[in-house]
Order: structure tokens, then sequence, then C-alpha cells
């Protein structure tokens, strides 16, 4: 961000045109991305902020609305305070914002592939989210929309007591799509799911794999080590792995932009990734090979989304659409080959 507005016009996952923030959302928008990025520290990056300055603004922002910083005790609290009054602000910020076409779209490092380069997108750090903090960042207005994996949905509601609005997400009646405008005639064919009062729009299903150090010419025996991201963020992905008779490993730093391969080097196993995030390594990682699974990792993507912005902002039912032409692209893709 340069002074008060998000340059969208540079980088990977940014808007064709710059979003004009209000000097009004300052604040706001600086405790927005401390609750998505964790720390003051972390929140200084995509800020374009100096550590010192993010917290002047916050320190500011909580005297003048009374917040205070907690522990999070569940995985849906927010930890930097929200009171009403923050709630109204939110939702106004996020009307201007959904107004001016720019949508705030949560991910992780496996399935950002999928919204970069997309024109409506504005840069929010790709981190590794339990599903349900996502739906409450999506809940409080700071996110616009985020991208949920079927394996996290479905491991979520697994523990759940099973009763008339304890279903499996795959269970629950449909809900037709209703758009502020016709979507195209494919995407027209899906119905949304709800989950706990938001909609859960289906993008497509594609296929896990192993991508393998060089040197790994095949799919590794039954009890070898298989890194994942983080167990608290990704369990259902964890348990998909050992279904395979594989032994987990936690390895966020494997997932990560240009540190992967240097990551996957130094450790020297497999590591259980997306079809897009091995088209994203490009040419960084020539060494590495895809390792396509005799047991099909299979699966579902879908936008988690406020149903009334669903119904009324069309430039997100537009999202959805070049999501889901992208996810059907690696149906053809020839990233399932090796390097």
């Amino acid at each position: 961000m340069l002074n008060g507005h998000w340059d969208l016009s540079m980088g990977a996952t940014l808007a064709a045109t710059t979003y004009r923030q209000p000097e009004l959302f300052d604040g706001l928008n600086t405790l927005d991305f401390l609750e998505l990025c964790g720390s003051m520290a972390a929140a200084a990056t995509p800020l374009n902020l100096s550590q010192p300055t993010v917290s002047r603004r916050y320190r500011k922002i909580s005297r003048d609305f009374g917040l205070n910083k907690a522990t999070r005790r569940s995985i849906d609290d927010l930890q930097y305070g929200e009171t009403e009054c923050i709630r109204l602000l939110r939702r106004a910020f996020q009307s201007h914002r959904l107004a001016s076409g720019v949508l705030r779209i949560g991910s992780d490092p496996l399935r950002q592939g999928l919204i970069d380069g997309a024109r409506q997108v504005q840069p929010v750090t790709a981190q590794f989210r339990h599903v349900r903090w996502l739906h409450r960042l999506v809940e409080s207005s700071i996110l616009d929309g985020a991208l949920v994996s079927s394996l996290e949905i479905e491991a979520l509601l697994a523990e759940r007591p099973q009763g008339p609005d304890q279903r499996a997400v795959g269970e629950q009646p449909s809900v037709p799509i209703a758009t502020a405008q016709p979507p195209g005639e494919g995407f027209c064919r899906h119905a949304a799911r709800e989950w706990d009062g938001y909609l859960l729009v289906p993008l497509g299903f594609w296929q896990l794999g192993l991508v393998a150090p060089a040197g790994v010419q095949e799919l590794p025996p039954r009890w070898t080590e298989v890194l994942v991201p983080p167990l608290a963020c990704a369990p259902g992905l964890a348990s998909a792995v050992r279904q395979q008779q594989w032994v987990v490993r936690q390895s966020p730093g494997a997932f990560n932009g240009s540190s992967s391969k240097q990551g996957l080097e130094a450790q020297q196993l497999p590591c259980i990734v997306t079809p897009s995030w091995f088209k994203g390594l490009g040419d960084r990682a020539p060494g590495l090979r895809w390792l396509e699974l005799e047991s099909p990792i299979r699966e579902q993507i879908w936008l988690l989304v406020n149903p009334s912005n669903w119904e009324q902002v069309p430039v997100l039912a537009e999202l959805a659409e070049t999501i889901e032409a992208s996810i059907h692209s690696f149906h053809a893709f020839d990233a399932y080959s090796n390097r």
C-alpha cells in the first residue's frame, strides 16, 4: 500500500486498476491485516509500513474504540479485539471495496495459484489457516471470500455430533446459486452448499500429487515420511496422506514460495501438493518431479462467501468463473508430467 492507495497494477494477485482506499479506513485496514497476519511484524510487510507505524496505528484505533488484544482461546477468536462499531466499520469498508470491484480473498500456498493474476483480487498474504478461522474472517468482513478444501471441511464436520443440522457437506441440500448477473453456462450447473449461514460455492475438482526431490523416481513405500502443512491448519490433508499409509511430517517452510525447493532438497522428502503449486515453481525447481498417486487424493475447491454479497456483487461470480476455468485447465495440464 502506497500513500493510502493499494497499487494493484504490480505483483501476482492484483486487480487491473489502483484501488483508492479512503484514509478513513487506514486504521481499520491495519487492524484487519493484524488479524490476517497474526503479528505486527508480519503485518508490516503487506501494509508496506514499518513495524513501529503498525504498532502506533493499532494503539490509536484500540484506544479510540476500546479494543483489547487478547490471547485466542478458540480457533475462531479474533486476537486484536472487536466491538459493534468495528463490525459496522468493517461492513462499510467491505462495501467500498466491493463497489470498486476489488475483492480480498483468503488462500494458502497450495491454492494461491488459482487466484494469482485474477484482476479483481487485492493482495492478501497466503498462509495456512484452519477452515473455521477462515469462516470467522469472512463472517467479520475482514475477508470477502476464501478458498476452502473439501478435505478440511469434511474433516471438520466429521468431528461434530450428527444431527439434522450437522450433516457432512456432501449430504446437505443444495442451494441454487443466485448472482447479480448471469454467470457462464458451465457455472450455472453448480449448486452451492450452506455452512453455518454462509455459502460454499463449488469451483471444481483436481487431484493432488507428490513432489519429490531429484533422484526420487517412483512413489515412496509405506511408512515413508511425507511433508505436509501444519497439522493444526490442515488436519484433513494430513489424514488423506495417512490413508496412503505414509507418515506425516509437518514442514510449513516446504510450501512457502521461493524457499520451497531449498526446503525439499534439504530434507530429501516427498511433499504432498496441488497442481497449481507445482506449476507455480516454474523454472526455479527443475530437479523436482511430480509423482501421480496410485490411490488419488481428489479435492473439491470451494469459495466460501457471504450469501448476501454473492447475490449482490457480480465480481464474486466473475472470480468464481475464473477459478473454475483455472481448475479445469489442470485436467489437461502437462503439469502432472516431470520437468
